[in-house]
């Protein structure tokens, strides 16, 4: 079946969840993260920028909320193409949080319809505690209709021209059992990242990295690399290019850096960006 203009602007799922301290903790341990801000509860526990992934899958999965008009196979197809953050203030360990999915775009590709959905989560008072835009291609589904999409007052993202040579870079190893970690730490379940069979059966030659816990390190890497907190990082976004194949090492590199915003790209041991125009934005005074 295919997308089609009209699921524009509808919500599609919403979920209720606790995010307490050990949640918080985990998802930085399975980045992995090490900064100390990150465990230390006896402080304001800071929490990594790339946190609201883990309680958005609660949504996606647990709850079936499902791109309209297609059938479920379809969704399967569905791969992962972009994955932007916009944090208007930490998560406080145990707070509960409404999260709401609306569907604010949709257009074709050659290989299929893409779609944009918004992520808004919001406190017990209503206060809006961050925002994500997840974009997607359905890899042989078909946009019956025109392109179409809303505004909805998404900061826009600088471009600059990647440099010869990077400020500094990081080497991270992946290790085979990474995507098990990520997984369980962060409470994110796709069998293509941790069952060979289920992996292989979707056209893979073995399970491979999450896109989002490669942003993960990336953000971590970058920022620092750059000097920064994470407590001061406001606005988080990037491309999923390659696949990062379990066992191998990525190399992050900061190209570029300002006192406002972080440009960094992740390589896969082959040289293709895993990670294309990622950045990171900080938080104002």
């Amino acid at each position: 079946m295919p997308l089609t203009p009209e699921m524009v602007g509808r919500e599609f799922g919403h979920v209720s969840v606790r995010c307490d301290a050990r949640w918080l903790m985990a998802f930085a341990a399975g980045v992995p993260d090490e900064r100390p801000e990150l465990y230390d509860t006896t402080a304001d526990l800071v929490t990594h920028p790339m946190f609201p992934v883990a309680p958005e899958w609660e949504l996606l999965v647990t709850h079936s909320a499902v791109p309209i008009g297609m059938t479920r196979a379809e969704v399967l197809r569905g791969v992962h193409l972009t994955h932007a953050v916009l944090l208007e203030r930490p998560v406080r360990p145990g707070e509960q949080i409404d999260i709401r999915a609306t569907v604010i775009g949709v257009d074709r590709r050659r290989a299929g319809a893409t779609q944009d959905v918004l992520f808004v989560a919001t406190a017990a008072d209503g206060s809006i505690i961050w925002q994500t835009r997840m974009g997607s291609i359905f890899l042989g589904v078909e946009l019956d209709g025109e392109p179409t999409s809303v505004d909805v007052g998404w900061p826009s993202a600088r471009t600059i021209d990647v440099p010869d040579r990077p400020i500094a870079t990081q080497s991270s190893q992946v290790r085979s059992i990474d995507a098990h970690v990520y997984s369980e730490c962060a409470r994110i379940w796709n069998p293509i990242h941790t069952d060979v069979l289920i992996a292989r059966a979707a056209g893979l030659v073995d399970p491979i990295l999450h896109g989002t816990a490669t942003l993960a390190r990336g953000v971590s890497a970058a920022t620092s690399l750059a000097g920064w907190p994470l407590s001061a990082v406001h606005r988080v976004s990037g491309e999923f290019t390659s696949m990062v194949a379990l066992g191998s090492v990525i190399e992050i590199r900061l190209l570029d850096a300002s006192a406002d915003l972080l440009r960094f790209d992740v390589l896969t041991g082959d040289g293709r960006r895993a990670i294309t125009d990622g950045q990171v934005a900080r938080r104002s005074p």
